[in-house]
């Protein structure tokens, strides 16, 4: 055995955990997929890679259906050529890009941390984290995005190994941060905290290296190319976007351990437990005059990994600043990298509580009744943390509700043949994939009730995205999506799914995300209200509200 850092390093069945934890991860993506149907980001996904045409996918991506940059798109149609646009397909996509982070993340923490600490802090974020688990079963970019990053965190911790980078590495790098910029709107965000960390880290250590900042900051010119599609994808949140206007307390959330989207709670109760169980174990080993040496570290050298850990899990306030001054961009999914930053923290204060060495031959051979405490502790605490990690993505897919495909029985049965109008685009755009009779279900296009002060602050966006949505897909949705004009001249006689309360006002500046969360205060659509119930040719009957939706039947009065 060989010590790095004055960390030993062990073989490689040490691999056999993560090996563990990324066949949990894909076990739970195909469990949460078999019940699990596409809703409405997915399915801008799947119209993107399902495209069967490279052409056609790159002049719907230069429209105002995904406000997002290209390569998950370019690399997700690639996969769809060759494994199918199934939701487990997809969706395997971005479980891999979690796997793929895992991986990268334990080769990281490993090297300044010990086996048990890594554990903790790589398979508790990995394996219980909420965004984690709900983003490792959906078709977004957001596995790719986690995965870059962790790349990039590689890469940086590689520059503290190699004090002079190889021209090799300086490329690699660079073309690492170019591809997390085109990944997210956000990954300019991160990139340029890794830049942070790297040059906080080089006035630590007082050197500079121009190279390796030249090969972060060259990156971002390549955003260029990507300027004229985010300006017209960007038009899609005017006048209004769909996020409210962050709170303190989502701030206080995002970095709270008991209410971060990126720890479990009962995380910390298991640490705790844990801990003192050691300490009690330590101190009989103490009593009973064994002399277990403490593990030679170097402080200085965990600096620069610490310090990234730091600037990713307090990007959030900066983030938050944004949304409190310029534009609400606050969203935990946005920022998934930040779970890099906790993985480190939960390692480093898991190698300060459960600090005693395990298998050294001090704690094999002493006096008495506790000879062997140390280790059988040790081993305990692996297995019940070990078992708790590695479950913990099972028993989300397990928990994980089945979804039924929409469209069977969900109006009476005598008004069976009437056209349906949906107030929301995703039940709406859910129905025309899944339904057994898609042409019955129609979306109204409506400008003046969509910015509407009271339609809520997504009605914009949504109006936006399905006229851009109908513009590129024509073959599926061109007798679908209709103006108000076009629909009510074709019919006399329709039903409409509504909210609950279809008479409803949003409040002009709903504040904070868990409006977001709700949706109720987001979102209320008003084409009813507005062209039907102040109308005299109408006449509108309330049906029924048995599968959560209003069910409306709307007649033309006769004159």
């Amino acid at each position: 055995m060989s010590k790095e850092n004055g960390l030993p390093v062990r073989s490689y069945w040490e691999y056999v955990l993560p090996a563990l934890a990324i066949v949990s991860l894909l076990i739970s993506c195909a469990f949460v997929s078999s019940k699990k149907i596409f809703w409405n980001d997915e399915l801008y996904s799947y119209y993107f890679t399902s495209d069967p045409s490279f052409t056609g996918m790159l002049a719907a991506f230069h429209d105002k259906i995904n406000n997002t940059p290209f390569l998950y798109f370019l690399l997700g149609w690639t996969w769809d050529k060759a494994f199918g646009s199934s939701e487990l397909s997809l969706r395997l996509f971005s479980s891999l890009g979690m796997c793929a982070a895992l991986v990268a993340t334990w080769v990281v923490v490993r090297r300044h941390f010990r086996f048990w600490a890594t554990a903790t802090g790589v398979l508790g974020i990995f394996c219980t984290s909420e965004v984690i688990l709900i983003q490792n079963a959906e078709a977004r970019m957001y596995g790719l995005f986690i995965a870059l990053c962790a790349a990039g965190l590689l890469l940086y911790d590689q520059f503290y190994r190699q004090s002079r980078p190889t021209t090799k590495l300086l490329v690699l790098n660079a073309c690492v941060h170019m591809a997390i910029i085109h990944t997210h709107l956000f990954g300019g965000f991160y990139s340029g905290t890794i830049l942070v960390a790297l040059l906080v880290s080089d006035w630590f250590f007082n050197t500079f290296r121009l190279k390796i900042y030249l090969s972060i900051v060259l990156s971002w010119f390549t955003i260029l190319l990507y300027i004229p599609s985010f300006l017209i994808q960007a038009d899609a949140g005017k006048p209004r976007t769909w996020l409210p206007e962050p709170l303190l307390r989502d701030l206080l959330d995002m970095l709270n351990f008991g209410a971060s989207p990126f720890l479990h709670q009962t995380l910390l109760v298991i640490l705790l437990i844990l801990s003192v169980c050691l300490f009690f174990a330590k101190e009989a080993v103490r009593s009973a005059g064994i002399v277990v040496p403490e593990p030679v570290t170097e402080s200085r050298s965990k600096v620069p990994i610490m310090v990234f850990a730091l600037s990713f899990v307090l990007l959030p306030i900066f983030i938050w600043i944004i949304s409190k001054t310029i534009k609400p961009i606050l969203w935990d999914r946005y920022m998934i990298p930040s779970a890099l930053g906790w993985v480190i923290m939960l390692a480093y204060f898991s190698s300060k509580l459960l600090s005693i060495p395990p298998f050294r031959k001090q704690l094999y051979f002493g006096a008495g009744r506790y000879k062997y405490l140390p280790t059988l502790t040790f081993l305990f605490s692996v297995l019940v943390l070990s078992s708790y990690f590695l479950s913990r993505p099972l028993l989300y897919a397990r928990s994980f509700g089945k979804q039924f495909k929409p469209g069977r029985n969900e109006t009476p049965v005598r008004y069976k043949n009437l056209p349906i109008v949906v107030q929301f685009s995703r039940p709406f755009l859910e129905r025309i994939h899944y339904a057994p009779n898609p042409e019955r279900y129609y979306f109204i296009t409506d400008w003046e009730v969509a910015v509407d002060k009271h339609s809520g602050l997504f009605s914009p966006q949504e109006y936006k995205h399905l006229v851009a949505i109908k513009r590129n897909y024509p073959e599926i949705f061109k007798d679908n999506i209709l103006t108000t004009e076009e629909f009510l001249q074709r019919y006399d006689r329709f039903l409409v799914l509504d909210h609950p309360d279809y008479k409803r006002k949003c409040p002009p500046a709903p504040k904070g995300l868990e409006e977001a969360r709700e949706w109720t205060d987001v979102h209320c659509p008003r084409w009813v209200e507005m062209r039907l119930l102040n109308n005299d040719d109408y006449k509108v009957t309330f049906l029924n509200d048995d599968h959560w939706f209003a069910v409306l039947l709307v007649e033309r009065r006769k004159n």
